[in-house]
């Protein structure tokens, strides 16, 4: 008895690690494995849909279903599902036999991330654990950047208990109010000690769209927003404006937005933090997965770079404190969601791929027994 259930978990390895060398080829472009895979599997079938009232690309593999299925949460795209690089990896997926569904989610396309992004991920994944193609009725939650933070937040809510298979997260955030510090600031607090940490200008540019969307509907929101449209989304400082921009014409909640956004000094941001309008500070909050009560029954896979260029590597450390069955992978082979292969990271990249390996394992199988490593014995301050 034994013996055959040691055989069957190490065949089930090693479906696994062959089905991640498809998915990885789709995304590495290689000249020799990527045209190799497409000759050893079938092809894949795209479709356009609606779920859960979202515009989506539904990807299905050769024959007949139920499938595993994978519900790929993007993030702040302008492209969306119909970016190439993301329909070529769910492409990847598909070949490697796993029904995928890339909705198009409010506000990802436009830079901003709100409460009705995270719930309507709730709701698409809600939808695709209920189709009669997804096996099992379960669905694992694949998430890049702002799209597993996203995954994260669904993932905790009680309406999908028991439907996750897996949440696999590349380079997410979990606290909203250390990312509006690194945006403005340049800094967050680690540990009590503020840590200095400089991202890419576009988060600024994402964080300044989301909290003015957050302000109530009106003249000052969208005079804001318009001022804002008008802002290069690569600009090398896109808060510049804000910065120089004088309050008289606003009323007191969106100045006080404002004066965050136009902040660069880390001392004083826990205080203007404080200072946002209510509804403002109860809309970040739905977007902190560790801000709520939530804990996470399925399986979490992180994978994050040592230096990411928007959230610190301590964010994916993070969700241990919600997440029981959790692992943290640390690769120099990504940068961000850009993978950056060179011989001289072998073992980056091999950890990358024992990510991909142990996340279509669980969203296949169910959760891996394999020993944790973890790349990193402890995590990274800064």
């Amino acid at each position: 008895m034994v013996a055959a259930l040691l055989a069957v978990l190490f065949w089930s390895w090693i479906d696994a690690q062959a089905r991640a060398v498809v998915v990885l080829s789709s995304v590495m472009k290689t000249p020799v494995l990527t045209p190799a895979a497409g000759v050893v599997t079938g092809e894949p079938r795209f479709e356009e849909a609606s779920v859960a009232g979202n515009p989506a690309l539904i990807v299905k593999p050769d024959g007949e279903g139920p499938w595993p299925a994978l519900f790929f949460v993007n993030g702040a795209v302008p492209q969306g599902r119909k970016l190439p690089d993301v329909r070529r990896v769910a492409e990847g997926f598909a070949r490697a036999g796993y029904l995928v569904v890339v909705p198009d989610l409010p506000g990802l396309t436009e830079d901003r991330i709100t409460p009705e992004t995270a719930s309507e991920t709730l709701e698409v994944a809600r939808t695709v654990s209920g189709r009669p193609d997804a096996r099992g009725g379960k669905v694992g939650l694949v998430g890049i950047s702002t799209g597993a933070t996203l995954a994260l937040l669904a993932a905790e809510k009680d309406s999908l208990g028991g439907r996750v298979s897996v949440v696999a997260g590349v380079a997410p955030y979990t606290d909203i109010k250390t990312i509006v510090s690194v945006a403005t600031t340049g800094h967050y607090r680690n540990r009590g000690e503020i840590v200095r940490y400089e991202a890419d200008p576009f988060l600024s540019y994402v964080i300044a769209r989301s909290l003015i969307s957050a302000l109530p509907p009106g003249e000052d929101r969208e005079t804001l927003l318009s001022e804002l449209d008008e802002v290069n989304r690569l600009d090398p400082e896109p808060l510049a404006d804000l910065r120089d921009r004088r309050l008289g014409d606003l009323g007191p909640e969106a100045r006080s937005v404002v004066r965050l956004l136009a902040n660069k000094d880390p001392d004083r941001f826990d205080g203007l933090y404080a200072g946002l309008p209510t509804g403002v500070r109860a809309d970040l909050r739905k977007l902190s997965p560790l801000a709520g009560d939530g804990r996470l029954d399925a399986p979490v896979e992180l994978v994050s770079g040592p230096r990411d260029r928007y959230f610190p590597v301590s964010e994916s450390f993070a969700v241990s404190h919600i997440a029981p069955d959790h692992r943290v992978t640390v690769t120099g082979a990504l940068d961000h969601a850009v993978l950056s292969f060179s011989l001289r990271d072998l073992p980056g990249f091999l950890r990358l791929d024992g990510f991909v390996v142990r996340s279509l394992r669980e969203a296949r199988l169910g959760p891996a027994s394999e020993p944790v490593d973890q790349g990193l014995s402890e995590p990274p301050r800064g």
